[in-house]
């Protein structure tokens, strides 16, 4: 089970996360050895599974099974490892630095 939250945006609000339009939005598995993370703003970032072993080797159907954590987390249910927005963009550094 996917869990998806639904955001309720104000007009201040929706005018704030345009600022900060980084954020994971979903996750797409529909393409064979890719995963599409969907953005904020609506681009789709495509990265290989093979920079993500853990997640390649899991089923399609575990793979699907993720939680969205502050918007830029997250965490699958059968993988001990959390992947930061800044992983897909190969910049794992960057989130240890804050």
């Amino acid at each position: 089970m996917v869990i998806k939250s639904k955001r309720l945006r104000s007009k201040k609000m929706v005018a704030t996360r345009r600022q900060d339009s980084l954020f994971i939005e979903k996750l797409k598995f529909d393409r064979p050895g890719k995963m599409a993370i969907v953005l904020g703003d609506g681009r789709e970032l495509i990265v290989p599974l093979k920079y993500f072993p853990d997640l390649k080797r899991l089923s399609l159907e575990k793979r699907k099974k993720y939680t969205i954590v502050d918007d830029r987390t997250v965490l699958f249910r059968f993988s001990e490892s959390i992947y930061h927005l800044e992983d897909f963009f190969g910049l794992e550094n960057g989130w240890r630095e804050r």
